[in-house]
């Protein structure tokens, strides 16, 4: 899985760092999971190849997206595919969880990023089930929430078991 502040690297910064048909050579071939999943559906893959938890039928997931997968316009994807395998998905209004990558790591700078995201907190308080799309939004969420929060494929990925048939 990239991470969408790596598809942002491969699709833009590469631009200015490799010889251009190099850097769209790459960026073409980069996609964003959900992107991906959301292709294969509307190319006719069958749906019943992702494993959806039982009861899901409008089940409601509350869903932040990565900031750098909003800057390039892909955090749809994600819900119109959650959608089509029965969920309710409630989207956040933040811009960003507060982590920002590796900032809200640093000592120096965690009240900060945790200032930032109490507003993603306060707007999912009573959220059941929330899933996010990065991995520093994943564990800042855990962390606000005091639950793992999932990337959203582990809501809909092929078991072990399932892949092992």
């Amino acid at each position: 899985m990239i991470e969408p502040s790596d598809l942002a690297m491969f699709r833009a910064d590469y631009r200015k760092l490799l010889p251009e048909e190099r850097a769209t050579e790459i960026g073409d071939r980069s996609y964003e999971l959900f992107e991906y999943l959301y292709g294969l559906l509307e190319n006719g893959a069958d749906a019943g190849v992702l494993r959806v938890e039982d009861g899901t039928d409008n089940e409601s997931l509350a869903y932040h997206s990565h900031c750098q997968q909003r800057t390039l316009g892909l955090e749809t994807y994600t819900t119109a595919v959650l959608e089509e395998l029965g969920y309710e998905v409630r989207t956040s209004n933040a811009e960003c969880c507060g982590r920002a990558g590796s900032f809200g790591y640093k000592r120096e700078y965690y009240e900060l990023s945790v200032d930032v995201g109490s507003d993603l907190r306060e707007e999912f308080a009573d959220a059941s089930r929330v899933v996010a799309s990065g991995t520093s939004c994943c564990e800042q969420l855990g962390a606000l929430r005091d639950e793992e929060v999932p990337h959203p494929i582990e809501r809909i990925a092929p078991s072990e078991a399932e892949i092992r048939e």
